[in-house]
């Protein structure tokens, strides 16, 4: 198979996982509405660690379940709930498309996470890239007098920790099944959500059909979306791929739409322009930069 054809099917893959990752959002914000957060995340994740297990069983790689508790995997899962707990109550409190066009800055999070612990040398288009995106955020969240909203807020913490969760996946060894991964966040998610609905006092009730079924759909989407996101990188060109990861943004928004009536702003919506010119540009710059090294590599 030619690379152009891996690196459509990596385009689909990827469109397809963003796409699962919206519907899911929007799940979960329908069923918090009106549930308490720590049983809608609960009984999604118990679904997930089954299906988790399930699939490494298939692939008979239960031997590797000890790696849960090594460190880099502990650390990652640990940003996981932390991720759970502060996404779902920004989803309870604003509307999808504008949440998940602020958790899109997290590449640029990571490139300034990168240059300023010196990990990374960013040059001054990806810097350029880096303030276009915040401004990208401020337009989207338009903080007043009296500062950015609660929802506003836990949206960008929750981005902050997507973006150290994406750097510690650097931590975790190749040889970590994918699933594994999924398995340690899920039992991360039922922990951090069981333990805030504890603090919160959140009182839990007998769902819902139409709620187990959304909650089951909710699953199943997740483990879909992994699954497509490990199918996008496989054998295809980053640089190709990348940028097709925003494709969540145009679902999540129609979503919103047709579901809560939800419509941006044209401040917002300049805002979320922003944020997904300057993230692809980002990605692109930083891919050319690296085929540029090893080509000088070769030489």
């Amino acid at each position: 198979m030619d690379q152009t054809r891996i690196n459509r099917l990596g385009m689909a893959a990827m469109t397809g996982a963003t796409a699962c990752f919206a519907i899911n959002d929007a799940a979960m914000k329908y069923l918090v509405a009106d549930m308490a957060v720590s049983e809608a995340v609960v009984l999604r994740g118990i679904i997930a660690v089954v299906a988790s297990f399930a699939l490494l069983w298939q692939a008979k790689q239960l031997n590797f379940l000890a790696a849960i508790w090594s460190r880099p995997v502990l650390i990652r899962a640990l940003f996981e709930g932390a991720v759970v707990v502060t996404y779902m109550q920004a989803l309870r409190l604003m509307p999808l498309g504008l949440a998940t066009a602020i958790l899109q800055a997290t590449p640029l999070m990571i490139t300034a996470f990168a240059a300023i612990s010196g990990k990374e040398i960013v040059g001054l288009a990806r810097w350029v890239a880096v303030v276009v995106g915040f401004l990208g955020v401020l337009l989207i969240v338009q903080p007043d007098s009296a500062g950015i909203s609660w929802a506003m807020a836990l949206a960008i913490l929750t981005a902050v920790f997507v973006a150290i969760r994406d750097l510690s996946n650097r931590l975790v060894p190749r040889h970590v099944p994918t699933f594994l991964i999924v398995l340690a966040a899920s039992l991360a998610n039922i922990v951090g959500c069981g333990l805030y609905g504890l603090a919160t006092n959140e009182v839990w009730r007998m769902p819902s059909t139409l709620e187990l079924a959304l909650i089951l759909g909710a699953a199943l989407f997740v483990l879909v979306a992994t699954f497509l996101m490990i199918l996008s990188f496989r054998g295809t060109e980053v640089s190709a791929v990348s940028p097709f990861r925003y494709a969540g943004v145009p679902v999540a928004l129609l979503i919103g739409a047709i579901v809560w009536g939800e419509a941006p702003d044209l401040l917002a919506s300049i805002g979320i322009i922003l944020v997904i010119g300057s993230g692809i540009f980002a990605m692109r710059d930083e891919a050319l930069r690296a085929r540029a090294h090893q080509i000088a590599a070769l030489r």
